[in-house]
């Protein structure tokens, strides 16, 4: 579980930053959202998390800027390449360094890792953590980088053990860490498998869901799980869609009548991919309108082109066969967010960062998602979902605890600044709608006066106090 990120000079973020997950003490509400010592003991660490803010605040750069971490730490860096890190750029910034920080749990252990760099080089890494066996924090590894682009690193007991043939393997790997690689990323790479877990939880737990995202693996989920494809038809009836069920047809591709207007460099580069990809692969193609095609390649190189269909009941009971450009807007993301339930529902172990969850979607369908995915929370359970919105029916101290909803505001040096609700004062019967959208606690839109955009004539009638257009 994610205990806390801090981030420094990332996008609109100047200062170190930190948003945490850890229960608040002096909030009593909704006590059976925690998970209890699973941060230590007597910590308690919160399931869901909702973060609200103006447009522009800098909801969307969090979980930009832990994208952009989790990139670095799974995929690593060419040789020469530039890390593509954003500093803050309202002012002398882009020298200066960028700082990350997760402190998680995973597999029963506790980890504190993070890392320094700029645009040319890994400045300073670090691995702390807490394993079962151990009562005290630890050192794995500490990791700095000179001017000179020289990796230097110095080992805990925990990682180099007791054999001098595995320090003289971590000097190895140490040595052929460049400067703009994470240590942490070349020593899993290197098969360091202390270390792997760490990498992991980044590859597999920590999920980023854009606000624009599709989820890639639907069509896929659909042919091979039942318990999935049911999920999703009984969610999209329950919502209200008119949608009886959901499924995938496979029809053998036809290129003439399938894509008609396709380019034809696009046809031989899709063409090439379908012939060297390996037999029961799937590969997937997204046009520039954003509109996806999977395809198969099955036995004797047959390839099939996968549609997703829905089907409608006709007023005289069978069903009737839709395509996804037939369905609303709202209905296509909300197909795509339902994937989001279903691996919370199955998996014990996940944190998913979903941006803009209202978006396109009825306020109450986003209190029905926010609930559900509360309900898919077990005692065993050590899932968390953290997403952005607007949608201020939200804000409910019968659904979410205090500790639960935080705040975005960007000042007017345009630097953001992060807060929890838990850190105001407020009555367990305040109307937290309403305080939010009069100001009570900022992150809200500030509007000038809008007769200084010249769309109207200032000239008023003074008997009826109305501008005269």
């Amino acid at each position: 579980m994610l205990v806390q990120v801090t981030i420094e000079n990332f996008l609109s973020f100047r200062e170190a930053t930190t948003f945490s997950m850890l229960g608040v003490s002096s909030d009593i509400n909704h006590g059976e959202h925690l998970a209890v010592d699973v941060a230590g003991k007597g910590k308690s660490l919160l399931p869901i998390a909702a973060i609200y803010g103006a447009n522009a605040a800098g909801k969307s750069n969090l979980i930009k800027a832990i994208d952009f971490a989790k990139d670095l730490i799974v995929e690593g860096t060419r040789s020469g390449q530039i890390i593509p890190v954003s500093p803050f750029k309202l002012g002398d910034y882009s020298r200066k360094h960028s700082k990350f920080e997760f402190i998680f749990t995973y597999r029963n252990t506790f980890y504190s890792y993070g890392f320094t760099l700029n645009s040319s080089q890994i400045l300073e890494e670090w691995l702390y953590g807490i394993p079962p066996q151990k009562k005290k924090e630890v050192l794995y590894f500490e990791r700095t980088t000179s001017e000179k682009r020289e990796t230097k690193v110095e080992y805990g007991a925990t990682l180099k053990g007791r054999s001098e043939k595995n320090r003289q393997f971590l000097d190895f790997i140490a040595k052929g860490t460049r400067y703009n690689q994470l240590f942490l990323t070349e020593a899993v790479e290197r098969n360091v498998k202390i270390l792997t877990p760490i990498v992991d939880w980044f590859k597999r737990v920590l999920t980023i869901i854009p606000a624009e995202s599709r989820y890639t693996g639907l069509e896929i989920g659909i042919l091979s799980s039942e318990e999935f494809t049911s999920f999703l038809s009984g969610f999209l009836k329950f919502a209200g869609t008119g949608i009886d069920s959901i499924g995938v047809d496979e029809v053998a591709l036809d290129f003439d009548y399938h894509f008609p207007d396709m380019p034809k460099n696009m046809h031989d580069e899709l063409n090439q991919q379908l012939t060297e990809a390996s037999e029961n692969s799937v590969v997937m193609i997204e046009n520039l309108q954003g509109k996806r095609y999977l395809f198969t390649k099955g036995e004797q190189e047959k390839i099939s082109l996968m549609q997703l269909k829905t089907k409608h009941r006709h007023e005289k009971g069978q069903l009737v066969d839709f395509s996804m450009d037939e369905e609303s807007e709202g209905t296509q993301r909300l197909i795509n967010l339902i994937p989001a339930l279903f691996i919370l529902n199955k998996n014990p172990e996940k944190v998913i960062f979903l941006d803009e969850l209202d978006r396109r979607l009825h306020p109450l369908l986003s209190r029905k998602f926010l609930e559900f995915s509360l309900q898919c929370k077990t005692e065993k359970s050590r899932s968390q979902l953290i997403f952005t919105t607007h949608d201020t029916n939200l804000l409910d101290l019968e659904l979410l605890r205090r500790d639960e909803i935080w705040f975005v505001e960007k000042n007017q040096q345009g630097v953001s600044h992060l807060y929890s609700l838990a850190e105001f004062k407020i009555r367990p019967d305040l109307k937290i709608e309403k305080g939010y959208l009069n100001g009570r606690f900022g992150a809200i839109p500030f509007f000038g006066d809008i007769r200084s955009l010249g769309w109207v004539d200032c000239e008023t009638d003074s008997s009826a106090n109305v501008a005269k257009v």
